[in-house]
């Protein structure tokens, strides 16, 4: 199926589906199969969290995406949080990490091996789950270096020897004293507290998977306890892993390729709605002539000159549908969204940066000055509602939000995208024009003038 003809995500989703499970997941690996294929490489999953695609396709676009458009910022933040966590506990002096021995998810709490270096250990689910995913050599899974791996199409043949900053850059997160929040169990409370990085974990159960967490996790109630129970025991990031499979599988199968599609999309609402009046307008004057010049006593040959008409309109109706201006696309620009709007005005000052990192603790070292404040980890609920840009965009005339300001678009390989797609909408719009011209031409004359 052409990526053309994927419907576009909504601003907003339109109800709530409930907890994720590997179930649904499965239906996302379905629904994008066909229109993955579609991404070119510089496009690709671990371009873009690597921070390596330029606008408006960068890690900041992305987070941008997740926060605005589909409401699911704390997935790509848990996600990076975790994936530094996975390299910084891999990198622990051995006599702080074996306090903290992997998590068997396989095994009954009450099994003595339910901690122990078992050879099966290891990625939060159970065999009928890891089924369901294609997945038979569970040992396999042993050594997951979740910075690199696709559970469904790269984790069997993951290289164990890829750096951590093949997938996050010189992006950072240094750990900080932390507010102690400690274990429920008294009788190990004492061996939990020196395990590495305790703190941290505490602090992202509190963020992230107890329930009612500011940025809580649409996470199963399953997944939810076997995550909780086995963090009370060890801080290693095996204990993660049945969220980590969850949320590989939505970041990868769903929100990255709709991501990209969404990016397509250069235009905003007011300006797309200007486009498709412009086009019916282009449409309903190739009509006029046509029928006009059919009533006159003008040779037949001058309804072709109906075609011009026909073919441009339909072309820029086919492509605004989609989201995608031709004229814009000619132009390598799009419009800017409402919530850059903060950015491109007035940009991050120090003071908010300084007030963020306070508030996050979270340290940024030799990345981007002006990190977006959705890429803090730690942090207040996701929603956006009372954010400044809000009451801006809404003071705005409608002239104003139509004519809005336009920014490049960086990205070569979502040039490669737009102009297949302008391609396409071009041969579709032929294919419509040839037979209406040819109707057209064929009917005998009116000579009513």
């Amino acid at each position: 199926m052409s990526i053309l003809f994927y419907k576009k995500p909504d601003y907003r989703p339109q109800q709530n589906e409930g907890p994720l499970n590997v179930k649904k997941c499965q239906k996302y690996i379905e629904k994008t199969k066909g229109y993955k294929a579609k991404i070119p490489p510089d496009l690709s999953f671990e371009r873009i969290v690597s921070n390596k695609a330029l606008p408006p396709c960068s890690l900041q676009d992305f987070i941008d995406y997740l926060a605005y458009v589909t409401n699911d910022a704390e997935n790509l933040q848990f996600y990076l949080w975790l994936v530094d966590y996975h390299q910084r506990f891999r990198n622990a002096p051995p006599e702080e990490t074996t306090l903290s021995p992997k998590w068997n998810f396989n095994d009954p709490p009450s099994s003595p091996r339910h901690s122990g270096n078992s050879s099966s250990s290891a990625i939060g689910g159970s065999d009928k789950t890891l089924s369901i995913l294609g997945v038979k050599d569970f040992g396999a899974f042993e050594e997951e270096d979740i910075s690199n791996a696709s559970l469904i199409e790269d984790l069997l043949g993951v290289d164990q020897s890829s750096p951590y900053t093949a997938t996050l850059g010189t992006l950072k997160f240094a750990e900080v004293p932390l507010a102690e929040n400690k274990p429920p169990d008294s009788n190990n409370r004492r061996s939990n507290n020196a395990q590495p990085f305790r703190l941290e974990v505490n602090r992202v159960i509190t963020h992230y998977i107890a329930p009612g967490a500011p940025r809580e996790l649409n996470l199963s109630h399953q997944d939810r306890a076997a995550v909780l129970y086995a963090l009370r025991r060890t801080t290693h990031p095996s204990a993660f892993h049945p969220i980590k499979k969850v949320l590989d599988l939505i970041l990868r199968e769903q929100s990255h390729p709709e991501f990209v599609r969404w990016s397509i999309c250069n235009g905003n609402k007011p300006w797309t709605i200007l486009l498709k009046t412009f086009a019916i307008c282009n449409i309903v004057i190739g009509f006029a002539i046509a029928i006009l010049l059919t009533l006159s006593h003008a040779a037949r040959w001058y309804r072709i000159l109906a075609a011009l008409e026909w073919w441009f309109g339909i072309t820029i109706l086919l492509a605004a549908y989609h989201g995608l201006c031709i004229l814009l696309l000619r132009r390598h620009v799009r419009k800017v969204r409402p919530w850059e709007m903060d950015e491109q005005g007035r940009g991050y000052g120090a003071s908010d940066e300084e007030a963020a990192l306070r508030h996050s603790k979270v340290l940024y070292e030799e990345t981007k000055s002006r990190w977006p404040v959705k890429m803090e980890i730690f942090g207040p609920p996701n929603g956006w509602d009372k954010e400044r840009w809000v009451d801006r965009y809404q003071m705005k005339s409608l002239f104003k939000r139509t004519f809005e300001k336009e920014v490049p678009t960086q990205e070569n390989g979502l040039h490669l995208i737009q102009n297949r797609i302008a391609r396409q909408v071009e041969l579709w719009a032929l294919i419509i024009t040839i037979p209406l011209t040819i109707f057209f031409t064929a009917l005998p004359k009116g000579n009513l003038y």
